[in-house]
């Protein structure tokens, strides 16, 4: 099988179908007994947000583009390190005597490393001097504070702020009514700190032991920046066919891709419907057209023929070719036609495409295979990885550069797939029918993203609020 987490959603050819379900089983167990739960504290929150500080409340700081954008690129490099973030809330932080709006996160993962490297690319990203992260044990050499706090209010959570402050703390952070404070072994808080905040605040603390580090920022995230060249040519692209201007993408939840793989799953295949063939068709003749724009600008596209099961260890991998070689490997359909995810040769995407070749001739080509190398190209050169969250993103970003008549087909060969393998029946937990929810890492039944099943190769019609 694939095991880089970040092809969680490519086809890998290494077994047959049922091969790839028995191996799926016998590793699903084992998987979950591997899993660390970690704390880790964050913000995006910088010298120059000040201003937006001035502008408007601390809550208020949430609903910016700031934190907006802060958040995808959170989620984006927490799959990337093969992370998942399970609990998300906002907190009030203090470091080195000033405050800042940030996040408190429970994460899960395989082992601290994992969370460390993902710390710091975001502390490099954000240029943050550190972002804390810890887990908690009870042979560790660092505390961990905890008292209990008043953050009913702004003014009660300024007010327990500046007693952290005057009480001489480096940092810490305040959230669903606790105040909470790393002491690393090597700088411990004194005594004296810790009487004063109890004091001040009239209750007593409890401690944990624990392992805190304290990540430096490191330039990791430059990997992952988006090639500028593929993007105007998207955007020209887009413009000079009058398609609208794209927009910010929704905040999809796990309740929209549970929807969406059901609504797939429920779906009949129908590749001779009028809708779904002019949809199709659509795709194609876009798909070519960008395919072409490509090459023209000097990119090229290969077959990949090696002796790995993928042409690339990573994303990064990829984008790394694309930026300094302006070349990119894609992987041949006829190589996944023994695995679960096979193309059905009734299927529109099994069709040919003429396009235009290096040399200046034009050949035809399988669509299915031009729209491998196209949407790799156009929307994961954005900074988008292989994993659910970054094909959801690169969904939407190639969204924007084709009509209204493909999204259908996109929706199909993409989000759907995506949303199936990642939000299907084989990940949903024990709960209410009325109140689905995923299944998380660490509980039983748990898959890591190389051991989830391909979804169904189909075309198929769903409510267009899908789309």
């Amino acid at each position: 099988m694939c095991d880089d987490i970040d092809h969680g959603g490519r086809r890998c050819p290494s077994s047959t179908a049922e091969g790839q379900r028995r191996r799926r089983a016998e590793k699903r167990e084992q998987s979950a007994e591997k899993q660390l739960e970690a704390f880790i504290g964050a913000t995006p929150f910088r010298p120059v947000s000040g201003e937006l500080m001035r502008m408007s409340s601390r809550p208020s700081y949430y609903d910016t583009d700031e934190w907006i954008e802060y958040e995808d690129s959170l989620r984006a490099a927490a799959e990337r390190h093969g992370v998942e973030i399970s609990e998300l809330q906002h907190a009030d932080g203090l470091w080195e005597g000033t405050s800042e709006p940030a996040g408190a996160y429970i994460v899960r993962a395989e082992s601290f490393e994992q969370i460390t490297d993902w710390a710091g690319e975001l502390a490099g990203r954000y240029e943050q001097d550190s972002i804390m992260a810890g887990y908690f044990d009870p042979d560790g050499p660092d505390r961990v504070y905890s008292f209990a706090a008043d953050t009913g209010t702004q003014q009660r959570v300024q007010e327990t702020l500046d007693i952290l402050r005057a009480a001489g703390a480096p940092g810490g952070r305040l959230y669903d009514g606790k105040l909470e404070i790393a002491e690393p072994a090597e700088y411990p808080l004194p005594a004296s700190a810790v009487n004063a905040i109890a004091a001040r605040l009239g209750t007593e603390p409890t401690f944990a032991r624990a392992h805190v580090a304290f990540v430096p920022g490191n330039d990791s995230y430059q990997r992952h920046q988006p090639i500028k060249e593929i993007q105007s040519l998207r955007e020209r692209y887009a413009d000079a066919h009058g398609f609208p201007q794209r927009k910010p993408i929704p905040r999809l939840t796990e309740l929209d891709d549970i929807a969406a793989a059901r609504a797939y799953e429920a779906a009949t295949h129908e590749p001779n419907h009028p809708q779904v063939a002019r949809s199709y068709r659509s795709l194609r003749q876009h798909i070519g057209a960008q395919w072409d724009m490509l090459t023209e600008a000097g990119y090229t596209f290969e077959p990949w023929h090696g002796d790995t099961e993928q042409p690339y260890a990573d994303s990064a991998a990829m984008l790394d070719d694309l930026r300094q070689n302006k070349h990119l490997f894609y992987f041949r359909t006829e190589v996944s036609q023994h695995t679960e995810g096979a193309l059905p040769p009734d299927h529109p995407m099994a069709r040919t495409v003429n396009v235009a070749l290096p040399s200046g001739q034009r050949a035809p080509m399988l669509a299915n295979d031009v729209f491998r190398a196209v949407h790799d190209a156009i929307a994961h050169s954005e900074g988008h990885q292989f994993g659910p969250y970054g094909e959801k993103r690169a969904w939407w970003t190639h969204r924007a550069c084709l009509p209204r008549d493909a999204r259908l087909a996109l929706w199909c060969e993409t989000r759907a797939q995506n949303c199936w393998t990642n939000a299907g029946p084989h990940m949903l937990a024990e709960t209410e029918p009325r109140h689905p929810r995923l299944v998380r890492r660490g509980e039983e039944g748990w898959m890591p993203l190389s051991e989830r099943p391909y979804a169904q190769q189909k075309c198929c019609r769903v409510d267009s609020a899908l789309l």
